[in-house]
Parts: C-alpha cells; sequence; structure tokens
C-alpha cells in the first residue's frame, strides 16, 4: 500500500471519466485516502482493478472510501469489482469510523462484484436514501467486532432494489434495514429483494431490522430475503435474527416481510436470548426457517405482534435448556406457528403447533412440555 495519499490523483480520474463518459479504472496497487474520500458523478462507471484504503477524517466521524459526495442527488452509476477491494485503516482512533462503499442519494445503480476487507469500523457497504438498484456478487468481509460495522446496510428512504449472491462477515450486523435517527425522519424503506446470501455476524446479528425513536412515522415493508445461511461467529453477544420497532410509539412499521429458506445459528453467541426476537411488527412470515442453538431462552420471542406465520425446525444444539419455552408469544394476535423440534443431532423429539385468528393480550409459553 503506498503511503502518498492517492486523493487528488484518484478523483481527477472519476471525475474525467464522468465527464467523458468513460469507464474509470482503479489500477491495480494500493491506494490510499489520507485527506478525504472519493466521490463519483451520475453517469459515473468504477471498475475497482486495485484497492483503496480509506485512512482519511477527522479523530471523530464517518467517512466512506467512495460515495455521494454532493448535497444532490445523483443517477445511473455502476461499481464494479475486478480483484480489488475497498480496505479500512488500522490506525482509526477511538470514536472514529471508517465506512467502504456508499450509495448515497442516488438513484438508478448497479454495484457487482465489490469487496471489501477490514479492518473496516464502520459499513462495508451503505445503501442510503436510494432506488431503483441491483447489487450482486458482494463479499463484504473483516469489519471490527464493534457496533456499528455493518457489513451490508440499508438506511432511511429506499426502494427498488435487488440483490444475490452476497456473502458478509461483520463486526456487527451482517445484514440491517434501519430508519434510527433524525436523517430518516418518516422516511419509507421498501421493495427490497434479495437471495443467495451468506451472512456471519462476530457478536451481533446476523439480519436486523430497526426502527428508532427519532425518525417520525417511519416504515420498512416490503422486504422479502430467501436462501440465506447465517451463524453468530464470535460471541459473546448476539441475536440471529432481530426485528425491533422501537418507533412504535410515534407511528413507525415494520410490516410485510418475508424470510424463506433461512438457516440462523446462535453459533458462539454466549449471553441467555431468543435465536430470533420480533417486537411491534405486523405481517411477518418466516419460512422454511431453521433456528439453531438457543441459549437460556426461546429460540422464537415475539412481543405485540399481528399477523405472525412461522413454519421450519429449531434445533436444541446447545444440551441442558429446559424444554418448555421454546416459543414465547406475548400480546401477539393472527399466528400460526408449525415448528419442528430437534435434537443436537437432528433426531425429530417433537412438534410445537399453535395458532390463533383473533387477539390475545396473554403471554404464552410454548414447549414440548408446557403450555
Amino acid at each position: 500500500m503506498s503511503s502518498t495519499d492517492a486523493t487528488a490523483t484518484l478523483q481527477a480520474l472519476l471525475d474525467t471519466a464522468a465527464t467523458t463518459r468513460k469507464t474509470c479504472i482503479v489500477p491495480a496497487g494500493g491506494y490510499r485516502l489520507s485527506s478525504t474520500g472519493l466521490g463519483y458523478s451520475s453517469n459515473s462507471v468504477v471498475l475497482m482493478i486495485g484497492d483503496i484504503y480509506n485512512d482519511h477524517g477527522p479523530a471523530v466521524g464517518t467517512l466512506y472510501c467512495l460515495t455521494n459526495r454532493t448535497s444532490g442527488r445523483l443517477s445511473n452509476v455502476t461499481i464494479q469489482g475486478a480483484g480489488g477491494s475497498f480496505v479500512g485503516s488500522t490506525s482509526a482512533s477511538a470514536g472514529a469510523t471508517r465506512k467502504g462503499l456508499g450509495i448515497v442519494a442516488t438513484d438508478g445503480f448497479v454495484v457487482v462484484n465489490v469487496q471489501t476487507s477490514g479492518p473496516l469500523t464502520g459499513f462495508g457497504m451503505e445503501i442510503k436514501n436510494s432506488t431503483g438498484g441491483h447489487i450482486n456478487g458482494l463479499k463484504l468481509l473483516s469489519g471490527v467486532n464493534k457496533p456499528g460495522a455493518d457489513g451490508l446496510h440499508f438506511f432511511g428512504a429506499c426502494s427498488r432494489i435487488t440483490g444475490s449472491t452476497i456473502r458478509v462477515s461483520s463486526g456487527d450486523d451482517a445484514l440491517s434495514f434501519t430508519c434510527e435517527n433524525s436523517e430518516s425522519t418518516n422516511a419509507t424503506l421498501e421493495r427490497v429483494t434479495l437471495s443467495g446470501l451468506t451472512l456471519d455476524s462476530m457478536g451481533f446479528s446476523c439480519i436486523k431490522f430497526y426502527t428508532g425513536t427519532g425518525t417520525g412515522k417511519a416504515t420498512i415493508r416490503n422486504i422479502r430475503l430467501s436462501n440465506i445461511v447465517g451463524k453468530i461467529t464470535q460471541g459473546p453477544t448476539g441475536c440471529p435474527l432481530m426485528m425491533q420497532n422501537d418507533g412504535v410509539a410515534q407511528g413507525c412499521t415494520i410490516d410485510n416481510v418475508v424470510i424463506e429458506n433461512a438457516d440462523l445459528d446462535f453459533g458462539a453467541a454466549t449471553q441467555d436470548g431468543p435465536t430470533a426476537y420480533i417486537t411491534d411488527c405486523s405481517n411477518v412470515t418466516l419460512r422454511n426457517i431453521t433456528l439453531r442453538g438457543r441459549r437460556n431462552g426461546q429460540f422464537l420471542r415475539a412481543i405485540r405482534c399481528n399477523g405472525l406465520t412461522v413454519t421450519g425446525d429449531v434445533w436444541d444444539t446447545i444440551g441442558g435448556n429446559t424444554m418448555d419455552d421454546l416459543v414465547q408469544l406475548e400480546s401477539c394476535s393472527n399466528y400460526s406457528i408449525n415448528l419442528v423440534v430437534r435434537s443436537a443431532s437432528g433426531a425429530q423429539i417433537g412438534t410445537i403447533v399453535t395458532s390463533n385468528s383473533g387477539t390475545d393480550t396473554k403471554t404464552r409459553y410454548i414447549g414440548l412440555t408446557g403450555s
């Protein structure tokens, strides 16, 4: 990796290529960004043969290797990986956040075969307030084991985005959909469809949906995720699937989410808690889902959910836990749960079948020996 600041040289290449409608090639080698990050323009096509090393910004701040650095919206942007990577600095001081690729305020984008490698202290790739995109063949690797080091992060007003064949190994949430601060007030994050996902988190969540209390009436809806394998790889914390609507009091919603053909493993996490935790969400379908390795909690805990459908298997890969509280439903309505309970060897040891077509104000503890 060159010690020379390559920011100005690479930015000139980007600007010239966009103006002449040509591809900007990041040549083989390693290029350090010490002053600022790089900004793409409308109609940019970037081919990543070399590596871009994020070593820029203030002691406390949040900056990308490459993103929309204007104050307006851009369109028709293509970022293609060809062996190069967005790399995080090892020298980031306390409070600094180094991100990889940011697709921000961009309409019409394609990101193919892009790679990140660590230790990124921020998102590997963030899609923020952007629409009409496709992502494929991503390898978002080696985030630091700390909050904020998500692998693939969708934020704010995003819509009409598809993707496939995505591998994430992150320090925080592997795949996240959030509206969580004043930047996403009243935002709608919707119509995202992803398939073929490998989602490993060092110690937080494989999949996370979240709305915060400072977001007005933000909405996350119409999300489809399929063909997923995910695991907590280091711990000590972790919840493979989390859907948490903290903004429900001011009208935030998480609605119409389908996750199917997913195998999610509690893995190396050691704290007590459920494998899947869902609060204040509506119309959630977990179809053909496998949940493995709960701690001293449930495989599934749902609180104040309306319209919850769950089918699949639960594998009790950690022995010694009580079996009378495998599923916990608290004030849930219109639910249907049909799960096969298996031992660590995969042998079937029971089933859980329960449903309710109306309103339920009680807490239900459902297991093999309880009621």
